[in-house]
């Protein structure tokens, strides 16, 4: 396991790599046939009162980037090029660093949320569809995520944690993952959402947000549920089922009692 973990962080690390790269030679391209004309063409745009077709003045100035005609231009092209890959790695960098500050907010709320341990809007599950003591995949498992989602949903909404025991102790996500066609997050992620869209319905799935957190080399899979306005029905057999979240577990209510409900708490 560690040394799957190892991979997955050398494999980030490169794509970090390879997208800081990219975005500083496509910041150079940039420089060169956008921002260099557009600077030019405006500039001689004014000079001439502006009057005249600005247009081909830009197209001009852009043929001029591109032709490469002598020293002046060359030393012109690495000039703004330079200048669209700072620009390029400013914007870059800014998005690496809110990532990173919304990936730390993130990690913080689930440290507390551990801390705390299960409530009425706090569960952990230690695995979504891998049962641990039967050693295989059972289906079961799935209908209690899915039953504790749509508790939330008909409640007051909540948080779910995957890859987590009753304790609170990390166990990770790696036999999830082995049950999966796409055995990473990404594949974790679609299932579950898959999960809400078959057994709840899709229109639905925006009130299921899924992130993913890293905690003694291990994965576990955030589940932010927000309160839907609408009852939300689990689809189990031929039956659709009404759930609410009462306390550390989810209940299901029969229909007197959740005609009740429905009128008091989602009108």
């Amino acid at each position: 396991m560690k040394l799957a973990n190892g991979i997955h962080n050398q494999k980030r690390g490169a794509l970090n790599r390879r997208g800081l790269f990219i975005a500083i030679v496509l910041g150079f391209a940039v420089g060169i046939i956008i921002i260099q004309p557009l600077g030019i063409s405006l500039f001689q745009y004014d000079q001439s009162g502006d009057t005249g077709n600005w247009w081909y003045l830009f197209k001009n100035a852009v043929g001029q980037a591109l032709g490469f005609g002598d020293v002046d231009q060359i030393l012109k092209n690495i000039l703004f090029g330079i200048m669209g890959s700072s620009l390029a790695l400013m914007f870059y960098t800014r998005k690496t660093i809110f990532q990173l500050n919304r990936e730390k907010v993130g990690i913080t709320l689930i440290r507390e949320l551990l801390n705390k341990g299960e409530n009425h809007e706090v569960e952990f599950k230690s695995t979504l569809r891998w049962d641990l003591r039967q050693s295989k995949v059972n289906e079961a498992l799935e209908m209690v995520v899915a039953k504790t989602i749509a508790g939330y949903m008909n409640t007051e909404g909540g948080h779910l944690i995957i890859g987590v025991d009753d304790e609170g102790r990390i166990l990770g996500l790696e036999q999830d993952y082995g049950t999966l066609k796409k055995p990473d997050k990404d594949g974790f992620e679609q299932y579950v959402m898959q999960l809400v869209s078959v057994k709840l319905g899709t229109h639905f799935c925006p009130l299921a947000k899924v992130a993913f957190y890293e905690f003694k080399e291990k994965d576990i899979c955030y589940v932010r549920v927000h309160k839907s306005q609408k009852p939300v029905y689990l689809n189990l057999g031929n039956r659709s089922h009404f759930f609410i979240r009462t306390g550390n577990g989810t209940r299901e209510l029969d229909i007197p009692a959740a005609l009740d409900y429905m009128e008091i708490h989602l009108n």
